[in-house]
């Protein structure tokens, strides 16, 4: 499998000006555009070949935003792919990326599949290693709907400006138990949309349930793990500025 990950690379990036008329052809399940695109049809067929049409989205999705990250500040040549082999001699590391692109073929949410496509470029990039925040970004991204998505940022938001002063010194309460009961007091809502609390309330227990949002230990003074009580952590602040990523290139 490090092989066809590091040849699936390869042909994404040889390819980026053409990837979106290549993927939308290698994707019709009644002509054969081998012969035409055979180096980048090839891998891509690989992992297409068993999607429903959903999932081949969700891949597209995936496969523009992973390519364009490989392609800022980044080459792959003989040397770095000497590199990438050393890095998937680790099996874990190979089951690591794997697992990423099934949670974004997976994904219920088409942006989730394009951050899942960031996530999955970063890796490879820098060759990092298994690690907790990665983790649960990946866990959080594959179950949240575009509902989710919404809530997050619009919840994010009102952290900012009632608790934090600005995302400069949001770090200050990563300590701090909110509830989202505070958010929908009169004069408490901030912002030009305001959610239903229940559908907040959902997201905020799912977010929970992947670590993505925290909670506080329970007991004399803490809310704990009540209904709509949570706590920012460094991956919420990292789920977040991921977010942003791909909302400022609208590209899912």
């Amino acid at each position: 499998m490090k092989d066809e990950i590091i040849e699936f690379t390869e042909a994404v990036i040889d390819k980026l000006n053409d990837l979106d008329d290549i993927i939308d052809k290698s994707l019709e399940p009644i002509k054969d555009y081998t012969d035409t695109f055979g180096d980048l049809i090839a891998p891509i067929k690989t992992f297409t070949n068993i999607f429903s049409l959903s999932k081949k989205m969700a891949f597209k999705s995936f496969i523009k935003n992973y390519s364009k990250c490989l392609t800022t500040d980044y080459v792959l040549d003989e040397k770095e792919k000497l590199k990438l082999e050393s890095y998937f001699k680790k099996r874990e590391n190979v089951h690591w990326v794997s697992d990423i692109i099934d949670s974004a073929i997976q994904a219920k949410s088409l942006k989730s599949s394009a951050i899942l496509g960031l996530v999955a470029g970063r890796i490879i990039k820098e060759k990092t290693s298994l690690n907790d925040i990665d983790i649960i970004l990946v866990n959080s991204l594959k179950e949240m709907t575009d509902i989710d998505i919404e809530n997050f940022v619009e919840l994010y938001s009102q952290v900012e400006i009632h608790y934090s002063g600005g995302t400069s010194s949001l770090k200050t309460i990563y300590d701090f138990e909110i509830r989202t009961k505070e958010f929908y007091d009169l004069n408490n809502w901030n912002g030009k949309t305001k959610i239903e609390r229940s559908s907040l309330d959902l997201t905020v227990e799912k977010l929970k349930r992947t670590g993505a949002l925290s909670y506080g230990e329970g007991g004399m003074d803490s809310y704990g793990n009540a209904k709509g009580a949570f706590m920012i952590s460094l991956a919420t602040k990292e789920l977040m500025n991921l977010i942003r990523k791909i909302n400022s290139k609208s590209s899912y």
